[in-house]
């Protein structure tokens, strides 16, 4: 019956947000039902973007060609000065760079089939989209934002650690435009020396959308260690138990774990040295984190475009705010 049917389906999202709560409490180094409820805004007047459009005029956009990622302060010292004058009045804030992964394979082969249908009911739930890497199209998108960057650093970009999705297609896009990956060391810029001496850090609260696209699922964590030794994946399981066949993940369930994700991000010790990060991760999530930071309306289906990076200061609520 119908009821039926929605039942289990509330079990399995229940099920679900459980799965994440525990995770978020393995990174988080606390029970897994303390301390989940913070609440995080945007600092207005900071970084301004063009969120319009619908969302195949996002998904299949180009990126913007702002070196300063939106940034509407004249200068990155000026926004790091802004920083460090809202921490000396106690404001607890942290400056996030969301990058969507370039083109994978699975976005081509979506374009090309371009039939909603043919896509999720057949498509799409194929194997050999498991864990989708990034096509060439995506290795020259991820290039030309290594080219940005190096614009970047000249105005003052800082950059203090790299947390990334642990799927292939968002590991890889940062790897290329930061010269993380083995074969792009030499071209590594000193300005971002901070990435590159030591390891990024792989978070499975970045995730993509849960559930049914095989894209969507990951390759175990030794296999992927394997492949980016550059990236720390210790706090990843070693199989996928995150993504079920059955379920998709709701846009309320992608913004509780946009939350637990913030929140482990500003409880967690080894990272309290760090302030600007760069967060390698997928449409679904930045809507969701957008979303979550009320940046966008509840009904946006506004995506960014592959290889987009966007920049956004955002301040961790304080406990009467977020009641």
């Amino acid at each position: 019956s119908r009821q039926n049917m929605t039942s289990s389906s509330l079990g399995v999202a229940t099920a679900t947000a459980a799965l994440f709560a525990v995770a978020a409490a393995v990174y988080l180094n606390i029970p897994a039902t303390s301390r989940l409820g913070s609440s995080f805004s945007v600092v207005d007047g900071v970084f301004k973007h063009e969120t319009e459009g619908s969302e195949m005029e996002s998904f299949f956009g180009k990126a913007p060609a702002d070196p300063k990622f939106g940034l509407v302060l004249p200068s990155f010292k000026d926004l790091q000065e802004k920083v460090k004058a809202m921490r000396a009045k106690g404001d607890d804030v942290k400056v996030l760079y969301l990058l969507r992964h370039a083109e994978g394979y699975h976005n081509e082969a979506e374009k090309e089939i371009n039939d909603h249908d043919t896509w999720w009911k057949d498509e799409g739930l194929k194997d050999k989209y498991i864990d989708a890497d990034l096509n060439p199209a995506g290795v020259k998108q991820s290039e030309d934002l290594s080219s940005r960057l190096s614009t970047s650093a000249e105005l003052g970009l800082r950059v203090d650690h790299l947390l990334t999705s642990p799927l292939r297609r968002a590991v890889r896009t940062a790897g290329i435009a930061f010269n993380l990956t083995e074969d792009r060391r030499s071209a590594a810029l000193p300005h971002y020396s901070s990435l590159s001496s030591k390891k990024a850090l792989a978070v499975e609260l970045a995730r993509e959308t849960l559930g049914q696209l095989k894209c969507d699922s990951r390759l175990t964590a030794t296999k992927l260690a394997e492949t980016f030794p550059w990236v720390d994946y210790s706090g990843i399981k070693e199989n996928d138990e995150l993504w079920k066949p059955d379920h998709r993940e709701t846009i309320e369930e992608k913004k509780s774990r946009v939350r637990q994700f913030l929140t482990w991000l500003w409880l967690n010790k080894s990272l309290e040295d760090s302030t600007f990060f760069v967060i390698a991760t997928h449409s679904g999530w930045i809507n969701a984190a957008l979303k979550e930071l009320k940046v966008l309306n509840p009904e946006s289906k506004w995506k960014p475009a592959n290889a987009q990076m966007m920049g956004l200061l955002v301040r961790k609520n304080k406990e009467e705010e977020s009641t």
